[in-house]
């Protein structure tokens, strides 16, 4: 009262009723206990007669909607009845539907009493579907506040179990939108488990039509956990209790029916496949496979019955897709994850074909293929495809390099050299390398005999002494000439693989070093020695010791001045630990983008980089005969037998037709194949085996057959063309 008269509201003594313990107010009862049906509208069910055609069961399913918050089970009462309403069913009352009525009349007779709503305390919606309606409950204190309920739509039972528990939460929302809109938090629980995970994940790894349901729920502020199924025996009631709703109703009740109508119109029409870049016959062709996959068609029943609590429980042929079953909807009889198509089994090789169409590589295939098609397993047999197509295989890239292998280390000076031919500015030299104080000689060449590179090495060798290891490539002057003086001067020659200069990686730095030099000095019109000299008397970085020091324990006078005291001999120490040090750590930046191949077996089908005259790039087949050093291989390819090392060996692809495989043993009985004499000597790419394996018995006169042979330039060499008449 003294809040009507601070307002200065004017109460009339004939509608006022002051003091009493419960008001009648449009059919309910507002007592202190809560909200409650008014008796009268109960008694006018209970003495309501049956009805006679479908518009009395109209007006008696009506009347009853009127009060169907008071009744949980008022929907599975009426699915008889309702059934009378369909089209095109003709009217006979049957004993079921006398049942009906009279449940439906017991019902009203024991109608709860709801509790009233407060804004100042939490809010909780309980949703749940069942296989023909959805019911929701407002609850506020573990009471329920209101309840609602409605049957689905025949499309509408057609959906994924999981898209049915999402469209009970969106139902109950806006049913209760006047309760929920505008609150900070809200309370869903929801027995389905895979239905948390979808509102934890992006919108896009939804499909769509559940994307459809997640934005209309983005007005509320929602936060959806899980509760076992027997413990929500409200809403799991009135999913199973739903009802039509019919009825005038206000203007404002008829707008909020008619939006909901069309916002389910809306999501019962999104169809999957019109986000899909692919033609009615394609999709019906998948449909067709998809219902002939028994695998895809238990994964189809599992999505629209729901799927187990227990990853154990699930049955083994679609245990693969547990981890993401929220993401899997089923329409129109094909089976999607999130927007990509599932690809039946007997579709995948044609499938496989298209995605590697352009023959991009496997990672491109994938990346391409992983928007719109998805089956278990699919990044691996996308990449294994590629690996084994034979159009890749041939047009292949340089693979990757592999872990550095170094030399061994030295100990003591001019014990390991490398040696190597290069050409500047028109003249030839032998350039001499020393592994221990990377001392190198050079020496003018007035030709590329193998008795000259001889006997420059001989002057060398008498200056500086013998050599434990000579490391050389595979060019002609290191031939069998070469070995005869290796054996005379007892010292083990070791050769690389071809066509992998890395092998020989010290020779090819001071190659590379004396180049320079010589270009600059010529450039200026200097004296080349000098310079040379002055590299030697450099000290080497990390060193704290010059190349000259290293080799010969002494500074070299040089044009700078220097104290007669610094030019007397020295012997430097800790040289071979500074060398392990500076090893390690070039091995250390080397490895970080290299990786180890798998070793190749004997007998195995591979392809072998292009030779440098090959113009057409192509990778040969052949077969793998001998592991002839770590990384090493002797292979036969197109009738010759070739050495190198594994970076220029690719594993071929697997064919249906076995390349025959010769042992070496029959090599003395097969004429066919032409053994590339330069080609088969031994070497350690970067630290291969340093002691050379035993080479393939060969027969005494072999009769070889014309083959491709190729200059050291890579000029492929053709025989004269005779005129013989």
């Amino acid at each position: 009262m003294e809040r009507c008269r601070s307002v200065k509201l004017r109460l009339g003594l004939k509608k006022l009723q002051f003091k009493v313990k419960d008001v009648h107010f449009h059919g309910h009862i507002l007592s202190a206990k809560g909200l409650k049906p008014d008796p009268d509208k109960v008694r006018a069910i209970l003495d309501m007669p049956n009805p006679s055609d479908a518009k009395g069961v109209q007006r008696l399913i009506g009347f009853a909607n009127y009060l169907a918050k008071f009744m949980p089970h008022l929907s599975a009462v009426c699915e008889p009845l309702r059934r009378l309403l369909d089209k095109d069913t003709p009217w006979h009352w049957l004993p079921k539907h006398e049942a009906a009525v009279q449940e439906m009349k017991s019902l009203a007779s024991s109608m709860p009493v709801l509790r009233y709503y407060d804004v100042t305390k939490p809010v909780t919606i309980q949703s749940d579907s069942s296989q023909r309606g959805l019911g929701c409950c407002l609850m506020q204190e573990g009471q329920p506040v209101a309840f609602a309920s409605r049957a689905l739509t025949p499309t509408e039972q057609n959906y994924a179990q999981i898209e049915k528990e999402c469209l009970s939460i969106v139902f109950s929302c806006q049913r209760f939108h006047h309760y929920l809109y505008g609150r900070e938090l809200v309370t869903a629980e929801t027995d389905h488990k895979p239905l948390i995970a979808i509102f934890s994940k992006p919108l896009l790894n939804a499909p769509k039509r559940l994307q459809s349901m997640l934005l209309t729920l983005q007005n509320y502020s929602l936060k959806v956990i899980y509760k076992p199924g027997p413990e929500m025996y409200i809403s799991d009631t009135l999913s199973r209790a739903t009802a039509q709703c019919t009825g005038r109703g206000t203007a404002y009740q008829r707008q909020a029916i008619c939006s909901l109508q069309q916002e389910q119109q809306d999501v019962q029409q999104i169809n999957q496949a019109d986000y899909l870049n692919v033609t009615d016959h394609r999709l019906a062709q998948i449909r067709q496979h998809t219902d002939k996959d028994e695998h895809l068609q238990s994964l189809k029943s599992m999505a629209l019955a729901g799927w187990p609590y227990l990853k154990e429980e699930t049955p083994f042929t679609v245990r693969e897709y547990w981890t993401f079953r929220d993401e899997i909807s089923v329409q129109n009889g094909v089976l999607f994850r999130g927007q990509k198509v599932i690809i039946p089994k007997s579709l995948r090789p044609e499938m496989l074909t298209r995605i590697h169409s352009s023959h991009v590589g496997g990672d491109a295939c994938y990346r391409q293929a992983r928007e719109t098609l998805y089956w278990p397993n699919m990044q691996a047999e996308i990449k294994d495809f590629v690996s084994n197509c034979t159009t890749c295989n041939e047009y292949a890239h340089e693979q990757q390099k592999e872990t550095m292998m170094s030399h061994e280390l030295p100990t003591r000076a001019w014990q390991i050299v490398s040696m190597d031919l290069f050409s500047h500015r028109q003249k030839d030299y032998l350039l001499i390398v020393d592994h221990y104080s990377d001392f190198w000689e050079i020496e003018l060449l007035p030709d590329l005999s193998a008795e000259t590179v001889i006997k420059r090495c001989k002057a060398q060798f008498a200056r500086q002494g013998q050599p434990d290891k000579v490391i050389t490539d595979n060019g002609p002057q290191f031939t069998a000439q070469f070995k005869r003086f290796a054996s005379e001067w007892e010292f083990d020659h070791v050769t690389s693989s071809p066509r992998h200069p890395k092998a020989n990686g010290k020779a090819e730095s001071a190659v590379k070093i004396a180049k320079n030099l010589l270009s600059r000095a010529a450039r200026d019109s200097n004296d080349p020695w000098k310079a040379i000299l002055q590299w030697r008397n450099t000290p080497t970085e990390n060193m704290d010791s010059s190349p000259a020091q290293r080799l010969l324990s002494r500074r070299l006078k040089t044009a700078i001045p220097v104290a007669n005291k610094l030019l007397e001999p020295c012997v430097m120490v800790g040289v071979t630990d500074k060398l392990r040090h500076r090893k390690q750590l070039a091995k250390c930046f080397y490895d970080r983008t290299a990786r180890d191949l798998p070793e190749l077996e004997v007998g195995e089908t591979i392809r072998m980089k292009p030779l440098p005259g090959d113009h057409t790039g192509l990778w040969r087949l052949g077969t793998c005969l001998q592991r002839v050093a770590p990384r090493s291989y002797l292979v036969d390819v197109g009738g010759s037998l070739y050495r190198r090392n594994r970076v220029d060996l690719r594993v071929a692809e697997q064919t249906n037709q076995n390349t025959p495989y010769t042992h070496l043993d029959e090599l003395d009985h097969s004429p066919d194949l032409r053994v590339r004499g330069a080609e088969l000597r031994h070497e350690p790419t970067e630290g291969e085996a340093s002691t050379p394996p035993s080479s393939p018995a060969r027969g005494p006169n072999p009769t070889p057959v014309r083959a491709h042979t190729y200059s050291r330039v890579g000029r492929l060499c053709k025989p004269p063309d005779r005129l013989t008449l």
